[in-house]
Formats: structure tokens, sequence, C-alpha cells
């Protein structure tokens, strides 16, 4: 078993259901996934968004608080439920949002030979990050020996950052899963107008790190925000309507050296 899935356990997959306040309290790690990235966007948004909550597994007060915090910022309905609308403003598409075709991410076990909507968003994800020189292409959807090393040099670094226990393969299984919802943000779904949430975060982080954009970082997909979007897809040669999908993150992970998760705070468990 993993670290993270030994601190939070048990593990529940990412989305698989609605989280809220309830006695008992619900634990596990998709709780856990919830907190963290809820913890880190806090840290790097500006302004941030209410107050960290401690990184427990279980639902309690305080993440029902930071879930309504999600809802304000976003748009969404403040009833404090961690739902579909707030998983796909986490960047994870669930029915009725579920993106590229599906599968949903994280439903099942990639490895080598598997094709399908998830396997894109893998692709996607590790496209953001230094990974991207080995995927070696935007999204595709099929997983072959490019998207297999960069997955197992993805759990490499996941390992060295604190999640040990993961199988040394390439095999994208729960660990490695938890491991993607915390450390890469981005990829879950084309970004766009009308689309707000942490993955727009990160987005706009990348494109200020580049000298694309100068606003707040607060997750909004803003004309400012398309605007830099627009800029950047011009300058790399890309079709310039504003649409951050697979050609544009692999674009922008080819400008991104670092290991996941960088250039945002490392969340240590």
């Amino acid at each position: 078993m993993d670290r993270f899935a030994s601190l939070f356990g048990p593990y529940v997959r990412f989305g698989s259901r609605n989280l809220y306040l309830t006695y008992p309290r619900l634990r596990g790690t998709d709780v856990a996934v919830l907190q963290g990235v809820y913890n880190v966007m806090h840290e790097v948004m500006t302004p941030p968004i209410g107050d960290p909550v401690p990184l427990t597994g279980e639902f309690d007060a305080n993440t029902m608080t930071a879930v309504q915090n999600v809802e304000r910022q976003f748009g969404l309905a403040q009833d404090g439920v961690a739902g579909p609308n707030v998983f796909f403003a986490y960047g994870q598409g669930v029915p009725p949002f579920t993106t590229y075709g599906g599968p949903v991410f994280g439903i099942r076990e990639l490895s080598q030979g598997d094709s399908g909507g998830d396997v894109k968003i893998l692709q996607n994800r590790l496209n953001l990050f230094r990974y991207a020189s080995q995927v070696g292409a935007p999204a595709d959807g099929i997983f072959g020996p490019k998207t297999a090393a960069a997955a197992l040099t993805f759990k490499q670094d996941a390992i060295a950052n604190g999640n040990t226990g993961l199988t040394y393969n390439s095999v994208v299984g729960s660990g490695a899963y938890d491991s993607l919802w915390i450390y890469t943000f981005v990829g879950g779904r084309a970004i766009q107008s009308g689309r707000n949430g942490f993955d727009v975060v990160f987005l706009q982080v990348l494109l200020q790190n580049l000298g694309y954009y100068s606003g707040a970082r607060n997750g909004l997909y803003d004309a400012t925000t398309k605007a830099a979007v627009v800029a950047f897809q011009q300058a790399h040669h890309l079709s310039a309507d504003g649409v951050v999908g697979p050609a544009t993150f692999y674009a922008l992970g080819q400008h991104n050296p670092n290991t996941a998760p960088f250039p945002l705070p490392v969340l240590h468990f």
C-alpha cells in the first residue's frame, strides 16, 4: 500500500461519491485529495480563499466550509456538498461531466495497450510537466511505450516526494491516481470560457511564469486569462481559439521542466 492510502485510507476514488458533513464522518483518500488540493491552491491563489484545513481524510465542519469557499469562488451553489460540480472545478470530470469520451479518469487500472478518454487525461496531466519530453506529443488517448516511460518517471517523483509504497512500474493504479490528483491539476477537461476552477489557477501560474499573464491567480477563466492563452497559442503556432486542450497542454509543458507538483507548493504527507 502506498503511503497516502496508509495515512488516509480506505482508498476511495476521487469523485466516486458525493462528500458532505454527516455522522459518522465520511473518511477516505478521496476526502484527503479534496483537502490537499484545496490547501495547495489556498497557498497560491490571489487572494486566497478562506483558510487551510487539516489534512485528515475525514470530512468535518472545516472541510465543509472549504467546499463552500470553492463553490463561492467559482459560482456554484453553496451547499457544502462536494459533488460533480465541485469535482469538475477540481478538474475531475464525473457524470454528467465525463470528458474526452470516458471512461472516467481513475475508474480502471491503466497500462500499455489501453486506450480511451482516461488515457488522454493521463497524458494531458503528464504533459504539463517535464514528462512532456517523454510523452513526446499531444495526448492521443493511446497508452504506448512513451506514455509508460512518462508514467514511471512520474511515480519515481511521487516516491521521492514522500509517497513511498507505490509499485515501481508504469501501471497507473490507485496509488498513482491519488498522486496524480494531488500533484497534477490540469488535463481532466478542456479549459475554456465558462469553466472556472483549480485547473485554471495552475494555467494562470504557468502563463505568469512565461510572461503572458499578469492578472490575479483566481481560477476564473476571464477575458484577461483568455487573452493570455490566445497570445501563447499565437506565439507557438497553435489554433488561437482560447480553448486549452491537448495541443496547448503539451506546448505549455515543453516550457515547464519541473517535476510535479512544481511550480505550485509541494504537498508533503
